[in-house]
This record gives C-alpha cells, structure tokens and sequence, in this order.
C-alpha cells in the first residue's frame, strides 16, 4: 500500500455544503491511499466516491475501487481476471468525490 498524491482538477459547489470535487492521480500499487484535507480540497468530509481509470488499461490493469474513511481514500486496483492489479504502466486515475 502507497500513498499516492490526489490533485484536484476542478470544483464544482452547489447551493448549502455540498461540493463535488474531481481528484487526478496516479495508481503505483493494488491498494494506495489519497489524503484530502480542507484547506487543500476544501471539503471536510466525504459522502460518496466514484473511481475511474482514465489511461493504462490492459489485463494486468483492468478494474478500479474506492473505499474511504474521513478524508482517507483508499483506491484498489485490481487485473482483468478480479486478481490485485500487477502493473500500472501508464495508468492515471480520476476520483469523483461528493462531500461537505
């Protein structure tokens, strides 16, 4: 497990709290780790995550996860036969974070 560094590459706010927040990172391992923090992503807290791979696909990179506790993402990749992932060649990855 790595920890991964999650850049925001846009904001969106709706009316009260609630934002959505589009995080870009690099997966280096099965299971990595993304830290968001208020005053860098300016949430507080999560509601939902939706991970996307956006570039390295192939059978050894097939499948991406998330699961997250406070501010702590963590994404799991995974090959095309449901195994933990083996290469990340190439691979770039979006979050789609909804929180508070």
């Amino acid at each position: 497990m790595g920890a991964i560094t999650g850049t925001a590459a846009g904001v969106t706010e709706f009316a009260g709290d609630y934002k959505v927040l589009k995080i870009t990172c690099v997966p280096a391992s099965a299971s990595d780790t993304v830290t968001l923090t208020a005053a860098a992503h300016g949430i507080s807290e999560i509601l939902f995550v939706i991970p996307k791979l956006t570039a390295g696909y192939d059978a050894a990179l097939a499948g991406i996860f998330a699961t997250f506790s406070g501010l702590v993402i963590t994404v799991a990749t995974t090959a095309a036969a449901g195994t933990a992932a083996t290469d990340w060649t190439g691979a770039t990855a979006e979050l789609l974070v909804i929180g508070r």
